[in-house]
């Protein structure tokens, strides 16, 4: 019985342990900075060695959306000088092997998209208008690593309609990847007020000298969206046809003339008195003038808040 055993014992022994096969794949696809083993090979065991062989760093990947290739022979040399390897490794496969690392691409259309994105959540401080960014150019696609991805646009003036660029700044995991610029122009077409006719310097505007049309105005200086801002108003330049107007082309018409009598209304605390007075020039609304008093002949300055009423404060 003992000699049976001893020589089950012998045979146990006798027997060759079985090889730790690593096999390289010929390609492999990596996301972050380094590639391990376990991107380009395989390994023919479970065992706990095996498995954290997979995960040792081999070599640094290539740039988002790049290849590199690797030598297998490079790869079994770095692992022999920086690990304790089992001696019973069967090296496999191709003799290198091609790594891709993902990104995430950026072309032109996205980077518009950006923009067109931007401009939407600055409505509520421009005009009502349809609002669109025109590049002069077609900028180049470029990959950037895997992520949470963002982007910060930034207008070449505040005033954004009359920018001719953006800035554009991309963040993967809030960490800035990359800056650039997009040339341009800002078109914004709105429903504004010009000239139906021609009209000549002095002209009182009635409903027939105004029209509505659509303009891109991102180079108008506060264009009139109403026609009430202009009714009434005398036009201090002539103008053609079809001209965008703007409140600093009309000016408001005196509603009280020089040598008229006004009604005078003193406030001095809550007593109010009034008086007969007469206009030293002409006034408009909100405009300080003087006017003399027709009783104690005393002149004073006074606001005109309605035609032929000045009010004084004392």
């Amino acid at each position: 019985m003992v000699r049976l055993l001893l020589i089950l014992i012998f045979l146990v022994l006798s027997q060759p342990a079985q090889a730790f096969d690593v096999t390289f794949k010929s390609s492999g696809v990596v996301d972050g900075a380094l590639v391990t083993l376990g991107d380009v090979a395989t390994i023919g065991t479970m065992s706990e060695i095996g498995q954290s062989l997979l995960t040792v760093p081999i070599a640094h990947s290539p740039a988002p959306g790049e290849k590199a290739y690797l030598r297998t022979v490079n790869i079994k040399k770095y692992l022999a000088s920086s690990q304790s390897l089992p001696e019973d490794i069967e090296w496999q496969g191709p003799s290198s092997v091609v790594v891709t690392r993902t990104g995430i691409t950026i072309d032109a259309k996205r980077m518009f998209s950006f923009i067109a994105d931007y401009l939407r959540t600055q409505q509520d401080s421009l005009p009502i208008a349809v609002i669109r960014f025109i590049p002069t150019s077609h900028p180049l696609p470029f990959t950037v690593a895997t992520g949470a991805l963002s982007c910060e646009v930034i207008p070449s003036n505040p005033g954004i309609l009359s920018s001719s660029r953006f800035s554009l700044i991309f963040r993967i995991d809030d960490e800035v990847v990359k800056n650039m610029s997009i040339r341009g122009k800002i078109e914004a077409r709105a429903n504004i007020i010009a000239t139906a006719i021609p009209v000549k310097k002095g002209t009182i505007l009635a409903p027939r000298h105004l029209k509505e049309t659509v303009m891109d105005i991102s180079d108008l200086k506060e264009p009139g969206f109403d026609v009430s801002q202009f009714l009434g108003k005398r036009i201090k330049r002539s103008l053609r046809a079809g001209s965008p107007l703007n409140i600093s082309m009309v000016e408001t018409l005196p509603v009280i003339h020089k040598g008229e009598k006004v009604k005078i209304v003193i406030q001095s605390g809550a007593m109010t008195l009034t008086a007969t007075g007469l206009a030293r020039s002409d006034g408009k609304i909100d405009e300080l003038i003087r006017v003399q008093n027709l009783n104690s002949k005393k002149v004073v300055f006074g606001k005109v808040v309605a035609p032929g009423i000045v009010e004084v404060i004392l």
